[in-house]
């Protein structure tokens, strides 16, 4: 073929390349693809979320259900014990679960933490001691964390996310709402009814209340509460969270609450871990124990009656 003839061909197949593309497998195409994809991939992954769940925890339910979970599992808690910690911050969206791990390259790196390594360690508390320390943080910031980043300045670093935490703590604690109300204390056993008016009367917003249900002493524990806020970090109700719908509470002046709790039964409050529960079958006739419940009447005012319920324990002979 002569030479001028091969030199068209050969700049004939070198328009077509270009105007068409490479061919798949090359390196040109390779690095196309990428780059489209990330920027896809970007745009893609912006976590659409309505609000931020605030979880505090009462750190004594906690380890009891991780405790009855497994017999070789130890506590990690709280000095003092009886204080209220955090549990997370949690992007939602509303009627479904997540978002979550939004960043799948984020790593957690815990001296990012230093200047409030020692609040975190008091606060933020890793109940499950069997785990390390900052086991709870890492799981809570590549989970949770990196997703509330991609969209809320405020929230957008290790440092930011945690420390907002802990602003929150000293904001709300629902500690300071129940001490608020002079009547929800550990050790005692209250309705649901009496539980979501105390924390109404201080927040002003509907909160979420959640129970761990023992399944063998068929007890409920007051475990977690849920405080709800925008994404301007604002105070908000918590309606819409999977798994804690709104139910009826009879004769009360707030209509409804945000709960998985049982409203028929009372929800104890622990002062003190309880000891390891036991099944009947483990336990001598002679050795059963009975919780029963003695209501204490509360004063009555403007706002209802303030009731709370103490365990009585019975041994049958």
């Amino acid at each position: 073929m002569p030479f001028n003839l091969l030199k068209v061909v050969f700049l004939i197949a070198l328009i077509v390349q270009l105007c068409v593309g490479a061919p798949n497998g090359s390196p040109y195409d390779r690095r196309a693809d990428s780059s489209e994809n990330a920027n896809a991939i970007r745009v893609d992954a912006v976590p659409e979320f309505d609000l931020l769940i605030y979880t505090q925890r009462w750190p004594i339910t906690a380890c009891y259900e991780w405790r009855e979970h497994n017999k070789d599992h130890i506590c990690g808690l709280p000095d003092p014990e009886t204080s209220w910690t955090i549990h997370g911050i949690w992007p939602t969206k509303l009627k479904t679960v997540g978002p979550a791990f939004c960043d799948k390259s984020a790593v957690f790196d815990v001296s990012q933490l230093s200047a409030i390594e020692q609040q975190l360690e008091q606060h933020w508390v890793n109940v499950e001691k069997n785990k390390p320390t900052d086991s709870l943080w890492e799981h809570e910031w590549l989970k949770h964390g990196t997703c509330a980043a991609e969209v809320i300045e405020q929230l957008n670093t290790e440092p930011k996310y945690f420390g907002q935490g802990l602003a929150w703590l000293e904001q709300y604690s629902v500690g300071a709402a129940f001490a608020s109300s002079s009547a929800i204390k550990p050790g005692y056993n209250y309705s649901l009814t009496a539980m979501n008016k105390a924390l109404y009367d201080y927040y002003g917003k509907d909160l979420a209340i959640e129970c761990y249900h023992d399944s063998k002493t068929h007890l409920q524990f007051l475990n977690e509460v849920r405080i709800c806020f925008d994404k301007q970090l604002q105070l908000t109700d918590c309606d819409g969270i999977v798994g804690l719908e709104r139910i009826a509470l009879p004769s009360s002046r707030v209509a409804t609450v945000i709960s998985n709790c049982n409203v028929g039964k009372p929800i104890f409050y622990p002062a003190t871990v309880p000891e390891e529960s036991q099944s009947a079958n483990d336990v001598a006739p002679a050795k059963l124990y009975q919780m029963l419940y003695e209501v204490s009447g509360g004063a009555q005012n403007g706002e209802g009656t303030k009731e709370s319920y103490e365990f009585v324990e019975v041994i049958f002979a």
